[in-house]
């Protein structure tokens, strides 16, 4: 298959949606001759913030002059977005090479009756896999893609994970791992074997965690100045800067200084406190509040598509636009909480620039501006994104934030492109 069609099979092999189990992946790269073997691991799990904590690492770790592998899910902009070294998403070519691999060897498990063939998530995890020790990376940071104990990323051996990183614990795929945060914590928690680093939560989730071989919690980080470059804040005595939004991500910062603290002391010697900060300054996460220039304002693009996202971006947006003119570019597919998620904005939303989201499932926009007109005084209809987008950008306001789904980001950052006069791809 070329790289379009190993796209192709992909999309058709996440129709057959998810599978929790360690049994069928485990037999997949029994069959791969265990690539996962011998590298060694980071493993995040988390409800919120596992992104934003693999891309810090990643980068402390690439500044420090490691060979860093990483995995995540899920993509925004591009398929590839899952694999990435040092920070950098990887090829069309090398998806296609290892997308083979893995395709091939579930369509002879086919052949041969297996009596369960690998999801979509588990064929990916296995070509990461394979990646990553064809590429002989010193390290890799592995996000989990649901829950943990039952999660494919799971195989890793405990004598090749170095740390395991919990972030946040919220009500996240209950349907899967429990009705509980103590459930849901104990299904993330079954990642951990040695060292889990993690920050104090609800104590039903510690109850959980305190069950770790050991513990590390990070220490209360000290906001000091929040404007719209970022953030300063101070961890252990030291001072660090952030190019990311949000007060949240001081604690995701928190839990990766602590992490590159640990892997120093298991050998990873060239992590050094100078590395770090600047790392922690230089890391970017594509949709989750990013700022791109579109003339002379600041475009925040933020993937924001349920009330706990919109409460995230609300709180951002108290934080580095006080008293500052906002347009909001939005659009959101039929079957969100649409209500939800403006309500938890409805103190800061100002005008807003509609359309429908570029797929079946977008709202049309005449339901959509009915809805935000319950909570936005000032509500215009556009044909697409990047119409709303130029109107924004011709306006009197400071900033434009553009949030409600993950396909109209992607539809932003080709328009801004071509509002700025740039070659879009």
């Amino acid at each position: 298959m070329n790289y379009l069609e190993c796209i192709d099979y992909m999309e058709k092999m996440s129709k057959f949606g998810t599978v929790l189990g360690l049994d069928t992946i485990k037999t997949l790269l029994n069959r791969l001759d265990n690539p996962q073997k011998g590298l060694k691991f980071v493993h995040v799990a988390g409800t919120n913030g596992k992104g934003s904590v693999c891309a810090y690492l990643t980068k402390i770790l690439t500044v420090a002059g490691y060979k860093v592998g990483t995995f995540n899910s899920p993509a925004v902009f591009s398929y590839n977005e899952r694999f990435s070294i040092n920070g950098k998403i990887v090829s069309n070519e090398m998806v296609e090479k290892y997308i083979n691999i893995v395709a091939e060897e579930r369509e002879l498990m086919q052949k041969q009756g297996a009596s369960a063939l690998p999801t979509s998530f588990e064929l990916e995890t296995a070509a990461a896999f394979l990646m990553f020790r064809d590429e002989k990376c010193d390290i890799v940071i592995m996000e989990t893609g649901m829950g943990g104990r039952l999660d494919a990323t799971n195989v890793i051996d405990p004598e090749d994970k170095l740390i395991s990183i919990i972030t946040s614990i919220g009500y996240d795929h209950t349907q899967y791992l429990g009705t509980t945060l103590k459930e849901i914590a104990q299904e993330k928690f079954g990642i951990v074997t040695n060292t889990l680093i993690t920050y104090e939560q609800n104590p039903d989730v510690m109850e959980v965690f305190n069950q770790a071989p050991k513990l590390i919690l990070t220490k209360q980080p000290i906001l000091m100045i929040a404007t719209l470059s970022g953030i300063v804040f101070k961890y252990r005595g030291h001072i660090y800067r952030l190019s990311m939004l949000g007060e949240h991500q001081i604690q995701n910062a928190a839990l990766a200084i602590e992490a590159a603290r640990k892997l120093k002391k298991l050998g990873f010697t060239n992590i050094e406190k100078k590395v770090v900060q600047k790392a922690l300054y230089q890391t970017v996460w594509p949709g989750r509040l990013e700022k791109k220039a579109l003339k002379d304002k600041i475009c925040i693009l933020d993937g924001a598509h349920n009330p706990a996202g919109a409460r995230t971006l609300f709180n951002a947006i108290k934080l580095h636009c006080p008293n500052t003119k906002i347009s909001y570019v939005f659009g959101a597919f039929k079957d969100k909480d649409i209500d939800g998620i403006l309500s938890s904005m409805k103190d800061v939303l100002d005008t807003m620039y509609i359309a429908k989201a570029p797929t079946e499932r977008g709202l049309d926009v005449d339901s959509l501006k009915t809805i935000c007109e319950k909570y936005s005084n000032n509500v215009i209809t556009n044909a697409s994104i990047t119409q709303a987008l130029e109107k924004a950008m011709n306006d009197d306001s400071k900033v434009i934030i553009v949030f409600g789904s993950l396909s109209i980001l992607r539809e932003a950052v080709e328009a801004i492109k071509e509002l700025n006069g740039q070659e879009k791809n």
